[in-house]
């Protein structure tokens, strides 16, 4: 209990992050019909496919008949039973905007709970490095884009889905955002109290001559293509085999594309001397596991419903690796 209120804001976003994506990954090692009543969701969710519940029934998961697997997949229903409208798929995001618009107008009025947090980060993790205050806006900012983008998304390109999606991942979502919202600022916590002290430049001009460019230019063009491969996905009739652009190499290139914007988060925001924004860091894991085990369904999901052959030349979600 010492070791937990010793800690300091980032390492609780950091322990959450890294114990969601363990706790991902071992509903991997479920059997075939647990792990898909639990992860599948849209046309992949077992009661939405008969064939796909016929096929598990049948054996091919590995001891899918013995009783404690049975067992487990009783379990996993019963967990399943709480399930929220896929179409909430944009309260992450309308969450992801609130907490930016919350976080500036904390940092504007001196809010009481960005100040509990800043002070918090600086008293616990003295020895940590901090971020320049033009970083922490700029961090700041961008998410605050990533977020009103995928909301704008979510209601004129997306085709909102008409199937369920449990309650436990809405949750999950929502604890991401908010966790993230925290992350690309609270590295900057002691730059936050010295401009609330004594006015401070932003130093964006100095900035320039960093990591900054290169990043903000790689988060662009990640935009973009994620956006090019949304609008390709709802240009399709339903349950169509998505081949044009980037989906002729890659099962979910608008999951590639949303770790490389993460990924660049995580460098443009990192402390002085620092490679990364560790906290950060930690989210791209989350959604690296967490999208990472979508697109391998999906890749399974291509294969059954459209022929391996059709897909089996293309990387999941990262080329060459996965």
């Amino acid at each position: 209990m010492d070791m937990i209120a010793d800690a300091p804001p980032s390492a609780w976003c950091q322990a959450f992050f890294l114990g969601s994506s363990a706790g991902i990954l071992a509903l991997q090692m479920l059997p075939d019909d647990a792990r898909g009543t639990l992860l599948d969701y849209g046309a992949r969710r077992p009661e939405g496919d008969a064939k796909k519940n016929d096929t598990r029934r049948s054996g091919g998961g590995g001891g899918n008949g013995s009783a404690g697997s049975s067992a487990i997949t009783q379990i996993a229903s019963l967990a399943s039973a709480a399930k929220v409208p896929h179409s909430w798929f944009w309260h992450f995001y309308f969450v992801s905007v609130s907490w930016s618009a919350f976080w500036a107008w904390q940092y504007l009025r001196r809010g009481a709970i960005l100040s509990s947090l800043v002070q918090a980060q600086v008293r616990l993790g003295a020895s940590a490095p901090s971020m320049e205050l033009g970083r922490v806006f700029l961090a700041w900012l961008i998410m605050a884009l990533q977020g009103t983008r995928r909301l704008y998304e979510c209601f004129f390109v997306v085709k909102p889905g008409k199937s369920p999606m449990l309650f436990a991942h809405w949750a999950l979502g929502i604890v991401f955002y908010t966790a993230m919202g925290i992350s690309v600022w609270i590295h900057g916590s002691d730059a936050i109290l010295k401009s609330w002290e004594t006015p401070v430049s932003a130093a964006f001009p100095a900035m320039l001559k960093t990591r900054i460019p290169v990043t903000l230019a790689v988060i662009l063009a990640a935009w973009f293509k994620q956006n090019e491969c949304h609008r390709y996905l709802a240009s399709l009739k339903k349950y169509t085999l998505p081949s044009q652009g980037m989906f002729a190499y890659l099962v979910c290139p608008h999951y590639t594309c949303e770790c490389v914007i993460y990924l660049a988060i995580s460098l443009m925001a990192a402390p002085q001397g620092t490679m990364f924004n560790w906290s950060v860091l930690g989210g791209l894991v989350f959604i690296a596991v967490n999208l990472g085990g979508t697109a391998s369904g999906t890749k399974q999901w291509y294969s059954q419903r459209f022929g391996a052959t059709n897909v089996a030349g293309r990387w999941n979600m990262v080329p060459f690796v996965f």
